[in-house]
């Protein structure tokens, strides 16, 4: 006889069936009806464990914003040093253009869901980039500083957190152009090594110097090589 949930466990079900549903039509056109029939509910059921829609969208937003990945945890453990400053890049560039590493939800819908936000009142991107890329940015930053101080970077007249966000703004858009089935720009490469391309372009961008760039980068380092589940 199969157990029957918890009412824990039934809004956690809820939670991880609508996350597609707001993830592929947004939040405005995404309909109760539709998000009980995935949950495999009753909207009177739907509505018992959330009392309105704008109630669900809230708990995806804790779902999701209170995932970690372990990789991200190895990272920040990190001390800021022209090598973190690689590697964050690298590890940054990675996750946009291979989807990796793979968390409890997977990157195509964490990203749609971030899009959707972004076209819709922006609120849950807010609450992501404040919550789950503050200390990583934060962290590239203060990587770049120490490249900067230790001569491997010149200093430019864009500060150091724009030139973190623009870095991120790169893979971002190379995440959005894979969305699709067929990628929208055809690269014309591999994408392991359309990474490595992305992460030279970022460093040169921030201005790593060429002899830097050889020391620490030269995409096959070992240091950059991780588990192939992240």
């Amino acid at each position: 006889m199969k157990r029957r949930m918890s009412a824990q466990e039934r809004k956690l079900a809820i939670v991880k069936t609508a996350l597609p549903l707001f993830a592929r039509g947004g939040f405005a056109q995404t309909t109760t009806k539709e998000l009980a029939k995935a949950a495999g509910v009753s909207e009177p059921l739907l509505y018992k464990h959330f009392p309105s829609k704008e109630a669900l969208y809230a708990a995806i937003h804790d779902y999701t914003c209170g995932e970690t990945d372990p990789l991200v945890r190895k990272l920040t453990e990190l001390n800021p040093s022209t090598t973190t400053l690689v590697r964050l890049v690298y590890c940054l560039m990675r996750a946009m253009v291979l989807a990796r590493p793979v968390g409890t939800t997977d990157f195509d819908t964490r990203f749609r869901l971030m899009l959707q936000s972004i076209l819709e009142d922006g609120a849950y991107a807010r609450l992501v980039f404040r919550n789950r890329f503050a200390a990583f940015c934060s962290l590239i930053e203060s990587s770049l500083e120490a490249a900067i101080s230790s001569g491997d970077v010149l200093r430019s007249s864009v500060s150091s957190a724009n030139a973190v966000r623009f870095t991120h703004h790169v893979g971002a858009w190379m995440a959005m152009t894979h969305l699709p089935a067929k990628p929208v720009l055809d690269y014309k490469t591999r994408r392991e090594e359309l990474v490595h391309q992305a992460t030279r372009f970022a460093l040169r961008g921030m201005g790593m110097t060429d002899p830097a760039l050889g020391a620490h980068y030269d995409g096959k380092a070992p240091e950059l090589q991780f588990p192939e589940e992240w």
